[in-house]
């Protein structure tokens, strides 16, 4: 089912403890020199669609959310930024009125890491009512079922799954450049983000992407849009669905906590 598609006095009668809300979410930002700025909404999104036509009678899926946290990356023209508190009050009411209709499980589909703390403080508001909230960073799932299909942010791994999903919006030919990777000295080696990797020890230095990307590419070692393939990408996609179709069907047996405010 898709919330967008219902009445309201049809979903008013389907709502029920045993019905997952699942939302899409992800970012409007930049991913590298081939990825395209929709990429962190776009695969959630698709994921979505293909979990709904297996389980259509036991979960709804809303909307999709296509903005984000993402304030590093505001120098890189096309991204758009809306901040931890405005994700979280944006999800936290989400979940709110339709828990007030009856819903009390929900999975969050997402697609961009800097959303997490905000899904954080919206799924602790869930349990608080009595229901349960799932954040399934589906890259990070990615990475887990197999070491094969990791990757860092705007590489070859989310390029290769656009290039499956979206083929025309992936102009590698075009548009790719060759990564390069800033580290603040040759002891000072910039490994995920602001991660610096010293003397076997890894200390966050806080600065924009811009300022250790030239591409906008990093963290993923040799995770480069140069390796970018659609078959690569309909693996990891086909892969992670799987997998988050068996969770799907283990969530909706889990216990509901009962109400504390």
């Amino acid at each position: 089912m898709y919330l967008a598609s219902m009445t309201w006095h049809e979903f008013h009668e389907t709502a029920s403890d045993d019905l997952l809300a699942l939302v899409p979410l992800g970012s409007t930002e930049q991913h590298g020199s081939i990825g395209p700025l929709g990429t962190d909404f776009t695969i959630p999104e698709e994921m979505a669609r293909r979990l709904e036509a297996r389980y259509a009678d036991r979960l709804v899926v809303l909307p999709t959310m296509p903005y984000g946290v993402c304030p590093y990356h505001t120098e890189f023209s096309g991204t758009i930024d809306i901040g931890t508190a405005a994700l979280q009050s944006v999800m936290t009411s989400v979940a709110v009125h339709l828990m007030d209709a009856g819903v009390r499980r929900f999975a969050f589909l997402n697609g961009h890491g800097g959303n997490d703390p905000a899904l954080e403080a919206a799924c602790l508001r869930i349990y608080g009512r009595g229901g349960l909230g799932a954040i399934l960073d589906w890259w990070t799932i990615a990475r887990e079922l197999d070491p094969r299909w990791g990757g860092g942010h705007g590489g070859g791994q989310e390029a290769a799954v656009m290039m499956a999903l979206r083929p025309d919006w992936v102009r590698k030919e075009k548009n790719f450049v060759p990564e390069e990777i800033r580290s603040l000295t040759p002891e000072l080696k910039s490994t995920y983000g602001n991660a610096i990797a010293f003397k076997g020890a890894t200390v966050k230095i806080i600065r924009s992407t811009a300022a250790f990307t030239k591409t906008g590419t990093f963290g993923g070692g040799d995770d480069s849009c140069a390796k970018a393939d659609a078959a690569w990408g309909r693996e990891i996609f086909e892969g992670t669905v799987r997998y988050l179709g068996d969770f799907v069907e283990e969530f909706l047996k889990a216990p509901l906590p009962a109400a504390k405010c």
